[in-house]
């Protein structure tokens, strides 16, 4: 057991599909304007940077600009139905279990709003995994701003050299990049990237992790 060691996780398309509650609040959203939806597979590439991102580029699909009227309605939307249809993706809560039984040090970095993101791991028994969580409304900055993720290693007092990031978009995989951090890029999720490590599967989580770290 080794409790320098820590593997960090973003959250929508890494541990939890959000995507069906990230889809229908902006379509409720843009529906308020009489506005044709977008359909979820193209939602999907607009996920990774944040709520208030995502709802300009599913306005900019159709044309339009979002107000903060706009952004107002759909945040509080989103956070009312936050965990509607959210999952957590088949077996990550096994491998997390198994990370944290074997002595990894778990945390969050997330572009999501912190409040929502805890209510989501909340509802779905995951929040006992990570203890530490800093969101994207937490602090200054965001990914891929390396001092994000460089606020949730100081928080777990786990070195660069001895952490993983782990995710599904290029935001976190530049973000380890530019800290001096290894990545592990999920290919579940909703982005693309290329990383120290790929994986597909959540089976693959686990090995990836001690390969990279040393088993724990």
């Amino acid at each position: 057991m080794n409790a320098a060691r820590g593997v960090v996780f973003d959250l929508d398309g890494t541990v939890i599909d959000s995507l069906p509650d990230l889809a229908a609040a902006l379509n409720r959203s843009l529906a308020r304007h009489g506005m044709a939806p977008v359909p979820r597979e193209e939602v999907a590439p607009m996920v990774g940077d944040g709520a208030k991102m995502l709802l300009k580029r599913g306005y900019e699909a159709r044309g339009m600009t979002p107000d903060d009227e706009d952004e107002a309605i759909f945040l509080a939307d989103y956070e009312a139905h936050v965990t509607d249809l959210t999952e957590p993706y088949p077996g990550i809560a096994e491998a997390l279990g198994t990370l944290a039984a074997r002595g990894y040090s778990l945390g969050m970095c997330t572009n999501k709003p912190e409040a929502s993101a805890r209510k989501v791991l909340a509802a779905l028994d995951l929040d006992r995994f990570f203890p530490v969580l800093i969101g994207g409304d937490a602090t200054t900055f965001r990914k891929p701003d390396p001092r994000h993720l460089g606020a949730v290693l100081e928080a777990m007092a786990v070195g660069k050299d001895a952490a993983v990031m782990v995710g599904d978009h290029h935001n976190d995989i530049a973000t380890a990049d530019r800290l001096g951090v290894a990545s592990i890029f999920v290919r579940w999720g909703y982005g693309r990237a290329e990383a120290t490590v790929s994986i597909d599967e959540t089976a693959a989580l686990v090995p990836a992790v001690e390969r990279l770290l040393g088993a724990g």
